[in-house]
């Protein structure tokens, strides 16, 4: 009897506790179809999707063809005018530098002198240059860009020609022999003159807008920094810029604490900044992981790329400040590199 009343009170226990299992199993099937109506069931459309090919990369842009380009292009373009190039394919191909100033460019029977300004305005430039050197016009003619001089004390006559430049507002301007006795050492010359003729007017109309600024008080327009990549004897290049020593001395200590240098030593007394310039076309072309590596062993990377190592040289140029480049055995070189590394200066001092 005691037996039977046992397996009773089991089997209520039993029932019990599947009476409860099923209970929270049903409530928590009703919470699982609450939360269904907030957020959907996407399971089985997952189950029926399919998997997209890959992309195809089309060949102009392509990893091989970047770095082939950005190895071997070494037209003395900085890395910003490399990436741009697509967009202003004038900026790497012509040394037409961004600036008002007058600028000498190229050589032979294409060296001109780029300036800035109308048309008119240039051509009564130059009216007054051969005025104020003692020579006369003796034929001109605007529409077709040509003015022919008569001869000078030597019975030597010139021929200067005005072309468009590449860019809104610029010209160029060559000079030439009028008649078949060319002397390139006097056109050469007279080209000079006019562009010292050319940079002194401009010199006189920034002082002018300087003073016309300091006296109009805080509001005034700020005059902006020109700088002028100029072409030199033996094929080397500088960098004109219309500031005092001290004002580009500080704006190139500003550029050379960027990422594309490490600053090795400066001395201000003698105009000088010695650096590592982290030529990306350089460091493109040597394609060693191992180089890239190591660039915190300085000492080592001077015997291992000299190329890499500029003395950053400052010249008073009258009212101008003169930017010279020269290699780790402070001889001037104007090696692709280094005009890069002058138009980098330029592109951040104008900035």
């Amino acid at each position: 009897m005691m037996s039977d009343i046992n397996n009773m009170n089991v089997n209520r226990i039993k029932q019990a506790v599947i009476l409860v299992l099923l209970a929270g199993f049903i409530s928590g099937c009703s919470s699982i179809s609450a939360l269904d109506e907030i957020v959907k069931d996407s399971s089985q459309k997952y189950q029926k999707a399919t998997v997209l090919p890959p992309l195809d990369v089309p060949p102009d842009l392509s990893t091989s063809r970047i770095n082939d380009e950005f190895a071997e292009d070494d037209d003395g373009s900085t890395y910003t005018e490399f990436s741009e190039s697509a967009e202003n394919p004038l900026a790497a191909k012509y040394n037409v530098a961004p600036s008002t100033k007058p600028a000498l460019i190229g050589d032979g029977t294409t060296r001109h002198l780029a300036v800035y300004g109308q048309s008119d305005s240039v051509w009564q430039t130059m009216m007054a240059f051969w005025e104020s050197k003692g020579i006369d016009v003796n034929r001109q003619d605007q529409s077709i860009g040509l003015m022919d001089t008569v001869s000078d004390e030597d019975g030597y006559a010139y021929r200067t020609r005005v072309e468009a430049g590449d860019i809104p507002n610029t010209h160029k301007l060559y000079i030439s022999a009028a008649n078949f006795d060319a002397n390139e050492q006097k056109n050469e010359g007279k080209l000079r003159e006019l562009a010292d003729y050319m940079g002194q007017l401009q010199r006189k109309e920034r002082q002018q807008a300087a003073a016309v600024q300091k006296s109009s008080g805080p509001l005034a327009p700020i005059v902006s920094i020109n700088a002028v990549i100029v072409d030199e004897a033996s094929d080397h290049q500088a960098l004109k810029v219309d500031r005092d020593f001290e004002q580009v001395w500080r704006g190139v200590g500003r550029v050379i604490d960027s990422k594309y240098f490490v600053v090795q030593d400066r001395e201000r007394d003698k105009g000088v900044y010695f650096v590592q310039y982290l030529d990306p076309f350089v460091l493109a072309k040597k394609a060693d992981d191992s180089m890239l590596g190591k660039l915190a062993f300085w000492e080592d990377e001077m015997d291992k790329t000299p190329e890499l190592f500029y003395y950053i040289k400052l010249v008073n140029d009258e009212a101008d400040t003169k930017i010279i480049i020269k290699d780790i055995d402070q001889v001037r070189t104007s090696s692709p590199s280094a005009r890069r590394l002058l138009r980098l200066i330029q592109e951040e001092l104008v900035r």
